[in-house]
């Protein structure tokens, strides 16, 4: 019973660290598109093992949706002042 528990811990935080770090990379995807253009996203996202989804932009806000180990996660930034 204990091996049982162990391994379903274990899997559910290998599904948190996929997902926090999908997050982290969604984070820096975005913020390279404001700065870099989708290009920036995509040599951001390219350099971490993962893809991006999706980018859309909304006046200066620009929104990504990256793929990572499994896991997708999406962030939006916009330039300061912006």
């Amino acid at each position: 019973m204990a091996a049982v528990l162990a391994l379903g811990v274990v899997r559910i935080g290998d599904a948190a660290v996929r997902r926090a770090r999908a997050d982290a990379i969604a984070d820096m995807a975005a913020l390279a598109a404001v700065t870099g253009g989708d290009e920036g996203a995509e040599a951001v996202t390219g350099a971490a093992g993962a893809s991006i989804r999706a980018i859309r932009r909304v006046g200066s806000t620009v929104g990504v949706r990256v793929a990572a180990d499994g896991a997708t996660a999406e962030a939006a930034a916009r330039p300061a002042g912006g």
